[in-house]
């Protein structure tokens, strides 16, 4: 089913989830659960999107650390203005490679 994971937060948090628990009907479990999963993702893309525009990391691993098709994370990088990381170097060896095939 899962791990139980304890946290102490501070009381204003606390407050938050309660009320958004009423709001939606559900239980604080649930709540924090639910705000997980948008969290999640949104760290793993934003670390991923830092590392590659910090050249740390290729497209391709940015890709996979943020846990999106290469297709996906151009539409981010586009969205965050980010440039590719991709000289004439880059592109002389791809057609290299193109002629050896």
């Amino acid at each position: 089913m899962g791990k139980t994971i304890t946290s102490r937060l501070p009381d204003d948090m606390v407050e938050e989830i309660e009320k958004i628990a009423e709001i939606e009907k559900l239980d604080k479990s649930s709540v924090i659960r639910r705000l997980l999963n948008k969290a999640i993702p949104t760290w793993k893309l934003e670390y991923a999107l830092k590392l590659y525009q910090n050249k740390e990391i290729s497209l391709g691993k940015a890709a996979e650390l943020s846990s999106l098709s290469i297709w996906e994370l151009l539409e981010k990088l586009s969205q965050k203005k980010i440039p590719l990381n991709y000289d004439l170097e880059d592109l002389k060896n791809d057609f290299e490679r193109v002629e050896e095939l």
